[in-house]
């Protein structure tokens, strides 16, 4: 009997030590649901709380500076912009100087409404830009336009360009301009500039490297040198004409010191294999087509596939990836095809119509060259008989049928372009 109550009680021991641990798992279990719940319940509410991080205040900070000029939405009801495939810029660079506007041209997709797009300025010290998209140079530099429009916004790259007088000689951005509108002094006389001649010479070996033979027909030229080639060409063929192919004294390119007319100065050199190298490569070299094909009404000169203008690689790059014109590239006054005289922009007239902020002084005169002071590789050399039996020639191959003939004699003188 004391056997069988002995087995008994460690029974009920057992028994009571098992329903003990099933009873702490059931109450760990217990306890770690009631925690879980908890937990879910608070990151649901905290994920319905707007995040004011740092970084994300930041982002709406930027994003309202970024259309500050014309509106101040909400911060909250800013939506998020990204890249436009709707619309476009017709420049994907615009060019404008200071004080100079300009309205940007943009073009959409059917059924894209952009009269409630916004624009801003990413700089207004640059430039400023109104509520229709005009803009306005405000000073030298480069800025970004921005057109916000639904949920797409659209960022077009600007350069603010100064004109600058200096010697009566015309710079914007630097860079020496003469055209129709824009001359240069009687007695500015540099020669052939040093960079002309050395960025003239590494073009010449690079074509000769691919077996193509590229040579100066024409260079620089005087003031006193370009009245007898336009004369020249009025006397013989008419004002008309003369005007579209040549220069008037003080606003020739040849003037300048930076121009060269490669070999034959008549179209057909286009279609050599020099021409057409020429026409896709004197970029790399800082040279541009000073006068390019469809641009007639901007430059106010027939096509000239042979004359080149150096500007510098940068400028020339820029100028030849965009299909620009150097008054395009610098926004320079414009000009037509038929010289107007009352229109004519002298040296000294753009001196004293500059606006005080445009002009420029101290300039140092070493940057000035005297012909004297040029060196010229020799392959670049040609002879005055030479070279005007040469121009002559090939002007007499490409004169209209209906010019002026009336029996004038042409003086013993080149007949060259502009």
């Amino acid at each position: 009997m004391a056997q069988q109550a002995t087995k008994t009680r460690r029974k009920d021991r057992a028994r009571e030590a098992f329903m003990l641990l099933m009873l702490s798992v059931v109450l760990v279990f217990g306890f770690g649901l009631i925690v879980g719940k908890q937990e879910t319940s608070n990151l649901q509410q905290a994920e319905a709380v707007p995040r004011t991080s740092a970084e994300e205040t930041s982002e709406t900070e930027s994003a309202t500076e970024a259309i500050a000029v014309n509106a101040q939405p909400e911060t909250e009801t800013m939506p998020e912009f990204h890249q436009a495939s709707s619309f476009r810029s017709a420049e994907p660079q615009i060019y404008l100087r200071v004080n100079h506007t300009k309205q940007m041209e943009l073009i959409c997709d059917p059924g894209v409404n952009l009269s409630e797009a916004i624009y801003g300025v990413s700089d207004e010290n640059i430039a400023v830009v109104d509520e229709f998209g005009m803009i306005t140079g405000v000073s030298r530099g480069k800025c970004t336009v921005s057109v916000f429009c639904g949920t797409e916004t659209l960022k077009v790259p600007v350069t603010v360009r100064e004109l600058t007088v200096r010697d009566g000689c015309t710079y914007v951005d630097d860079i020496l301009i003469a055209n129709k509108s824009i001359s240069l002094p009687e007695d500015y006389d540099p020669g052939m500039l040093p960079e002309t001649a050395e960025a003239f010479e590494e073009l010449q070996t690079a074509a000769a490297e691919l077996g193509l033979n590229i040579y100066q027909g024409s260079g620089y030229r005087s003031y006193q040198y370009q009245i007898t080639c336009y004369n020249s060409l009025v006397d013989a063929y008419g004002e008309e004409y003369a005007n579209r192919v040549s220069a008037k004294p003080g606003h020739s390119e040849h003037q300048t010191g930076y121009t060269v007319d490669c070999n034959t100065i008549n179209e057909t050199f286009i279609n050599t294999p020099e021409g057409q190298w020429l026409d896709k490569h004197c970029h790399e070299y800082g040279f541009i087509i000073r006068y390019p094909k469809g641009k007639e009404d901007i430059t106010g000169y027939d096509y000239e596939c042979w004359h080149i203008r150096y500007v510098g690689v940068e400028a020339a790059t820029e100028i030849y990836e965009q299909g620009l014109t150097l008054e395009e590239y610098l926004d320079v006054t414009d000009v037509s095809n038929h010289y107007d005289e009352e229109n004519e922009i002298s040296s000294s007239e753009a001196e004293e119509t500059a606006p005080d902020d445009e002009m420029q002084t101290g300039y140092e005169d070493e940057n000035l060259y005297s012909p004297e002071e040029t060196v010229y590789p020799e392959e670049m050399v040609l002879s005055e008989t030479v070279l005007e039996e040469t121009i002559l020639s090939q002007y007499q191959e490409t004169v209209p049928a209906d010019a002026e003939d009336d029996g004038i004699e042409i003086i013993d003188a080149p007949l060259e372009a502009p």
